[in-house]
């Protein structure tokens, strides 16, 4: 079987030109002719001032590719039949050649233009076959010389072509056979296409759309443009949005209203192809309700909820308001501390088990664990430096840390009774709620100290699982209250779901303060649902 590449064809319309034709059966050629003579002065005398194009992949021809007029003789319309298939007899019309396109070694595919002086330029895209045999043709095309503007578009994603009118953003569709002819769909099609480009990757493609994440824990249905549902979203799933309807909506959940509006989403990225330009058909388009998504950051938000990243174990996420995850808030310890139900109770025993840069813990049983502080080829010395520590909150539990440049700390949690490892963490110290279920911890850029990471982590069956972090930077923060503190605290639990933490104030690279000032965090539903199901 015969194939064929195509190629993404982009020229611009006017409102002023005709209604979009096709012309197949326009003109029926029934004796077969020698034009050897005419095809070869064509080819090799005219045809090299006309722009060539073999589509190897998707690609976008603008108006802006014919800047020169390249007119036929009339011997030549003649021949190719251009005052038929253009439907004009004007003895002052002149016709010529756009663009040569390799659609096929099976055929012959030209954008022709009508051109009238002072009113219009007209273009057609026409297939012959080898022997330049009129096969079929459709407008495509037309300049109005006398508003020079824009109104209509037309686009090929492999053999499927939209001509878009955008006063009534609809568009004819055809579909470019084998043989060279043009199929309308009855149909016309709802036609919300970005401006084209070529993106040579996915995820630059899509990072032209708006993202956002599915909040709803159960899922988040997806329905087409009737109402029907077609598939679901996954709680977290990340969205492509192509647009929002301006209609606002009221849904009722749980007895709690929710407003939104109707959101057309890209269905499935992973079905767009490089190949076809990432090309999104109507079937992979569907609508969600976006009251059931996190909210985007506010331009105006309180500088508190400023951060630069977020993300779980399994996935980077893009920046969403984290008004959706805690409520925050700047403020002074003392005024605080009248609440707290917890502070951190741990104490650092290094001395007692380091000789000469090697930690030995011994066990109840009498099985030595060792840590050696080590060094590679660096300017720094030690590279991986070991302490110690004991907390009330890891009963019979000697916890080892390591900290090493340009990497999280480690902790490790070694039984005293049998030096077994009972569990691994990294972070920042690992400070535990109340109730023993959610750990919070706080790591410092080593070069950066600026750029920090709190982690909201969860205790399951004693062992602590990564869930989720999200990265702070203090550099461009103005409204910082600093306080000066010798206080060895961390943090304040006000509750098993709320505390205050103590922040360095450094706010540079390199930056050695000794300021330090306190967030309060309160936990919402949102954040607790994440860590549930992580």
């Amino acid at each position: 079987m015969l194939k064929f590449s195509f190629i993404t064809l982009l020229i611009l319309v006017f409102t002023t030109c005709k209604e979009v034709q096709n012309n197949s059966g326009v003109s029926v050629k029934t004796n077969v002719k020698d034009r050897t003579a005419f095809i070869q002065k064509l080819e090799n005398e005219f045809l090299g001032r006309v722009g060539y194009l073999e589509p190897k992949k998707p690609h976008v021809i603008t108006s802006r590719n014919f800047k020169t007029y390249n007119n036929l003789s009339e011997e030549r319309v003649i021949e190719l039949e251009l005052r038929t298939i253009f439907k004009n007899n004007k003895t002052t019309s002149q016709f010529g050649l756009a663009q040569d396109i390799g659609f096929s070694k099976a055929m012959k595919s030209f954008v022709a233009y009508q051109y009238d002086e002072n009113e219009q330029m007209q273009y057609k895209l026409i297939n012959y076959t080898t022997n330049y045999d009129f096969i079929d043709a459709i407008d495509v095309s037309c300049y109005d010389l006398t508003k020079k503007m824009n109104q209509t578009e037309t686009y090929v994603f492999g053999n499927r072509l939209f001509v878009h009118n955008k006063d009534t953003n609809k568009a004819v569709e055809y579909l470019l056979k084998m043989d060279g002819t043009f199929v309308m769909k009855e149909e016309p099609v709802k036609f919300n296409y970005l401006v084209l480009k070529e993106f040579k990757y996915l995820d630059l493609y899509l990072g032209q759309f708006n993202k956002r994440v599915v909040k709803a824990k159960n899922g988040l249905i997806i329905r087409d443009s009737l109402g029907n549902k077609i598939g679901k979203y996954n709680y977290l799933d990340i969205i492509s949005v192509l647009s929002y309807s301006e209609e606002k909506m009221k849904i009722v959940d749980n007895g709690k209203t929710i407003n939104g509006t109707k959101t057309e989403v890209i269905i499935n990225p992973k079905l767009l192809k490089q190949e076809q330009n990432f090309y999104i058909d109507n079937t992979n388009k569907g609508y969600v309700f976006s009251g059931f998504l996190f909210d985007d950051i506010e331009d105006d938000e309180n500088e508190v909820y400023d951060y630069q990243g977020l993300s779980t174990s399994t996935q980077d996420y893009m920046l969403f308001s984290l008004k959706e995850l805690f409520t925050i808030e700047q403020v002074k310890l003392n005024n605080e501390l009248s609440g707290v139900v917890k502070t951190a109770k741990l104490k650092d025993v290094t001395k007692q088990y380091k000789v000469d840069k090697t930690i030995t813990l011994t066990s109840e049983n009498g099985t030595q664990v060792k840590f050696k502080d080590t060094t590679y080829h660096s300017e720094y010395e030690p590279t991986k430096s070991y302490s110690v520590n004991e907390d009330v909150n890891f009963k019979n539990t000697f916890i080892v840390s390591s900290s090493m440049l340009f990497d999280y700390q480690r902790f490790y949690f070694i039984d005293k009774r049998n030096g077994n490892e009972l569990d691994t963490y990294f972070g920042g110290y690992p400070h535990v709620s109340p109730n023993n279920n959610i750990v919070i911890s706080v790591d410092y850029d080593t070069e950066c100290p600026n750029q920090r990471s709190l982690f909201i982590d969860k205790i399951v069956n004693g062992k602590i699982i990564k869930v989720l972090s999200i990265h702070l930077d203090t550099e461009k923060l103005t409204e910082l209250d600093f306080v000066k503190s010798t206080d060895q605290n961390e943090i304040y639990w006000l509750s098993n779901t709320s505390f205050i933490m103590k922040f360095w104030g450094a706010t540079t690279c390199y930056d050695d303060s000794d300021n330090y000032f306190y967030y309060k965090f309160k936990i919402k539903d949102n954040l607790l649902n994440i860590l549930d199901i992580n």
